[in-house]
C-alpha cells in the first residue's frame, strides 16, 4: 500500500478542513518513512492504524494501556539445552492482537533494514547462507544469546519503530502492541518506560513475547548497533561473523591460540552485556584444529557447509527401513512409536534440509523417499490462530 503524494495529500486535507501545521507535521511524517523506504506503508496515528487494519479503535487502545484487552496464551515448553531457566515461556497473542501484528510484519518490518551479517527473521534469509561465511574455518567461537526476545525491552522496541520515521507516539504505540508486560519479580524489572499520555502509565516495561509474529523481526532490528560493533570487534581480530537469530559465529582459516580465542569470547561477551543481552555459558564454546567445527548443525571444515555424517546416516537409515519388504512405513512408525503422516512428514523434512545443504545427496534421498509405497498420508495441518 503506497502512500499517496504530498500534493494530492495536502489538497485532500485542505478540503477537510485540516489546519496547515497539522498537514505540515503529517506530510513530513511521510517523507521520514518514506526516506527509509518507499515500500513501508505509512501509518500516522493510531485511528489510522485501525483504518489500515479494520480492527477497533478502543481494542487497539486499551491494548495499547496494558487494559487487559488482549490477553495472551501461555505455553511453557523445555529446553533442549537449559539456561538460567530449564522452560522456555511461549507467548501466543490472541486473534485480533496477531492481525495487528502481522500487519505490521508484512508492511513495515520486513522492509527494515538488518545488518549484513544477520541472516534469520528477514526475506530470503536462511542458516545455509549463514554458514557459507566461514569456509575452511580452522578456530571457531560460537556464542548463544540467552532469552534472546525477552532480553529486548519496549523502549528498543519504540525506538526501532522512530528509527524508520514514524511519529514518535505512534512509534511508542506500536512498541506496546508489540510487547508484553509481565511483572518479572523484586528487583527484576527494568526502570518503567516514560508514557507519552497518562492514560499509557504503567509500572512495568514491555518486552517482546516469544510467539507474537512480530518478535523475530523486532529482535533482529534491536540488535542492529550490537551486530555493528561485535562485527567491528572480528574485522579487527581477523575472524568472520555471522548471526542467525542468537546463534553468533566468529569464525578463522587463519592460525590463532587459545589466549586469543579466550580473549575473543570475553570482549564478546562484554558487548552483548553492554547491550542489554546475556550470553548462554552452555552453548558458548570454541572449537579449533582437531575438533568438528559446527555451525546451526553444518560442518564449515572445508569451502562449502556440509551435513554431519550422524544426519546422512539417520536418514539412510530411515529409507533402508521404509523401503524394506520386510518393515515398509507402518512398521517403522509403530516402532518409533509414532503414526505413519508424522513419520512421513519428519523424514520428508530431513531430506528437504539436505537439498539445502547438499543438493546432490538430497535428490537422490528423495527419490528413493518417493518411490516408498506410503498410504493415504494426512496433509500437515497449520493452525490459523487463536480466537479470542
Amino acid at each position: 500500500m503506497s502512500a499517496p503524494s504530498p500534493q494530492r495529500y495536502a489538497s485532500g486535507g485542505r478540503r477537510h478542513g485540516i489546519d496547515a501545521i497539522t498537514l505540515e507535521n503529517a506530510l513530513a511524517a511521510l517523507a521520514r518513512i518514506r526516506a527509509t523506504d518507499p515500500r513501508i506503508t505509512p501509518v500516522l496515528t493510531l485511528r489510522h492504524f485501525s483504518v489500515l487494519t479494520q480492527l477497533p479503535y478502543l481494542f487497539l487502545r486499551g491494548t495499547v494501556a496494558r487494559r487487559g484487552h488482549a490477553k495472551y496464551r501461555f505455553v511453557l515448553l523445555k529446553k533442549r539445552i537449559p539456561g538460567r531457566s530449564t522452560k522456555r515461556l511461549i507467548s501466543i497473542p490472541p486473534q485480533s492482537l496477531a492481525i495487528a501484528q502481522r500487519w505490521l510484519v508484512d508492511h513495515v518490518l520486513r522492509y527494515a533494514p538488518v545488518h549484513p551479517a544477520s541472516f534469520a527473521f528477514h526475506p530470503e534469509s536462511s542458516p545455509v547462507h549463514a554458514a557459507e561465511q566461514h569456509p575452511n574455518t580452522k578456530w571457531l567461537l560460537k556464542v548463544d544469546i540467552e532469552d534472546f526476545f525477552h532480553s529486548v525491552s519496549e523502549g528498543s522496541v519504540s525506538a526501532i519503530f522512530a528509527r524508520l520515521g514514524f511519529p514518535k507516539l505512534l512509534a511508542f504505540e506500536f512498541a506496546r502492541l508489540c510487547t508484553i508486560s509481565l511483572d518479572r519479580g523484586p528487583g527484576k524489572n527494568p526502570a518503567p518506560h516514560p508514557g507519552p499520555i497518562a492514560f499509557y502509565a504503567v509500572g512495568y516495561e514491555g518486552y517482546l513475547p516469544q510467539g507474537a509474529p512480530t518478535s523475530p523481526m523486532l529482535a533482529n532490528l534491536a540488535m542492529l548497533r550490537t551486530d555493528n560493533d561485535l562485527a567491528r570487534l572480528a574485522a579487527e581480530r581477523g575472524f568472520r561473523y555471522s548471526r542467525y537469530a542468537d546463534d553468533l559465529a566468529f569464525s578463522s582459516d587463519a592460525d590463532h591460540s587459545m589466549a586469543e580465542m579466550r580473549r575473543l569470547q570475553r570482549d564478546v561477551c562484554g558487548i552483548l552485556n553492554n547491550s542489554g543481552f546475556r550470553h548462554n555459558q552452555r552453548k558458548t564454546v570454541i572449537r579449533g584444529p582437531g575438533t568438528r567445527r559446527i555451525v546451526l548443525g553444518m560442518l564449515v571444515d572445508g569451502p562449502r557447509p556440509r551435513l554431519q555424517r550422524s544426519y546422512k546416516d539417520m536418514i539412510r537409515l530411515h529409507l533402508h527401513y521404509l523401503s524394506s519388504p520386510a518393515f515398509g512405513p507402518a512398521k517403522h512408525a509403530l516402532k518409533r512409536k509414532s503414526g505413519v503422516s508424522s513419520l512421513y512428514h519428519h523424514v520428508r523434512g530431513m531430506i528437504s534440509w539436505a537439498q539445502q545443504v547438499e543438493p546432490t545427496f538430497g535428490q537422490q534421498a528423495l527419490e528413493q523417499f518417493a518411490s516408498v509405497e506410503w498410504p493415504l498420508i494426512q496433509p500437515r495441518r497449520i493452525e490459523s490462530g487463536w480466537d479470542d
